[in-house]
């Protein structure tokens, strides 16, 4: 009598043991191969969060060069400011200078505020700008326009480098100044530390904002009166050819408030740019009549955020509608007597518009087009400057850049 070997208990016993130990077998490959990816994936990650950001080169004909300043204002009880000039070299060269003289300070100040890893923030901090310090300055029988920066609050007179070198090299000089008091990494020459303030303090506390706005302004008239003072009495060692009769001014954030706020308050200034920063103060009120421009983050319809997303903003559905749609138009517009043109940039967020996105691997804040947000700030930034200090015809933005401006009005 023959004998099925399916039907024999200890064959399929044989059997059944060798396919669960086969199934194991499978399992624990896969989870290896699995666990193999995460290896290799988190050794990329490791060695891209290491590496060091790259801050674009400049694109102009002019190399670049800088100088480092600090001014001391004895009519508002010392107050000191640190300032960093980018300028048109008149010698070529591919050189750079750290993106900060005292790079442990920015950790310090940076991972307090925003909780990042010092990893992340190391890219910047330890990276490089592309200029010369104290490079020979280019030659000019009229001078040069000059721009006044300020940055954002709590940020840092190098955390716009994508934008500011570039400038220089298109034939203006460029004076970025750090407001003490609510700016990351101040270090003085005595090595005193400038000390930062609460978001909080701003966001939440109308009078003092509205109290800081003018302080801030006072900072950048100060330091427009002092650049005067340094050609004068050749306070640098090369005469720096600063037309004074051509000055803009222009920041990020409350820097850019502070902008539009000094247009009021110096007539000095022949035009201004805010790069995405909510109107603070009460300069709406009263108003201004030189050329102004906006350029703003893609930032989603009330009706589309999370429950999660409005309690980052600390507003409900309905404050968070008013303030970035409605409140921002109205102050805008009290602003900017004299017209505006304003720019919404597709998928851009806050800190597309500063150095601040080059921290994250793999583009995780503005991933994938943080480059070209860098790029279309320049170009409309360097445009718009263009036409209303040089008399330069307006130029159209590049064609790949074009589809990124998604709002605009003039």
């Amino acid at each position: 009598m023959s004998i099925n070997a399916v039907d024999d208990p200890e064959f399929c016993d044989i059997i059944s043991n060798k396919k669960t130990m086969s199934a194991k077998s499978t399992i624990k490959n896969k989870a290896l191969s699995i666990i193999g990816v995460l290896v290799l994936l988190m050794f990329s990650l490791s060695i891209m969060a290491f590496k060091s950001a790259k801050i674009p080169a400049p694109s102009g004909d002019y190399s670049v060069g800088s100088v480092e300043l600090e001014f001391q204002d004895p009519n508002r009880e010392g107050r000191k400011l640190k300032v960093i000039l980018f300028y048109p070299a008149a010698e070529i060269h591919q050189e750079t200078i750290p993106y900060h003289p005292y790079p442990d300070s920015l950790e310090k100040d940076l991972k307090s505020l925003y909780g990042i890893p010092k990893i992340l923030i190391k890219k910047l901090s330890r990276s490089t700008i592309p200029t010369k310090n104290l490079a020979k300055p280019q030659k000019s029988d009229s001078g040069f326009p000059l721009l006044l920066f300020s940055h954002g609050f709590n940020g840092s007179r190098f955390q716009n480098s994508f934008l500011l070198p570039d400038l220089a090299s298109h034939g203006y000089v460029v004076a970025s100044i750090e407001h003490t008091g609510s700016a990351a990494g101040t270090v003085f020459e005595d090595l005193s530390i400038g000390g930062l303030t609460p978001f909080d303090s701003v966001t939440q506390n109308e009078p003092y904002s509205d109290r800081e706005i003018l302080k801030w302004s006072d900072d950048q008239i100060f330091v427009l009166n002092q650049l005067e003072k340094l050609t004068n009495e050749s306070l640098v060692p090369f005469p720096l050819m600063i037309n004074f009769k051509k000055i803009g001014v222009f920041g990020h954030s409350f820097g850019g408030a502070t902008s539009a706020n000094t247009l009021i308050r110096d007539k000095r200034f022949l035009a201004g740019i805010n790069l995405d920063g909510f109107y603070f103060g009460k300069g709406h009120l009263e108003g201004f009549e030189q050329p102004f421009m906006e350029i703003r983050a893609d930032n989603p319809p009330a009706e589309t955020m999370s429950e999660k997303d409005l309690k980052e903003w600390k507003m409900t559905q309905e404050e968070y509608h008013d303030f970035l749609f409605v409140e921002w138009k109205l102050r805008l517009e009290g602003l900017a007597r004299g017209g505006y043109e304003s720019y919404v940039i597709e998928g851009a967020n806050h800190m597309s518009f500063s150095d601040f996105t080059l921290m994250f691997p793999m583009g995780f804040i503005t991933a994938p087009q943080r480059e070209n947000h860098h790029e279309v700030t320049r170009q409309l930034v360097r445009n718009f400057f263009d036409v209303h200090l040089k008399g330069e015809e307006k130029k159209e933005l590049d064609s790949k850049l074009k589809s990124l401006v998604l709002t605009q009005s003039e």
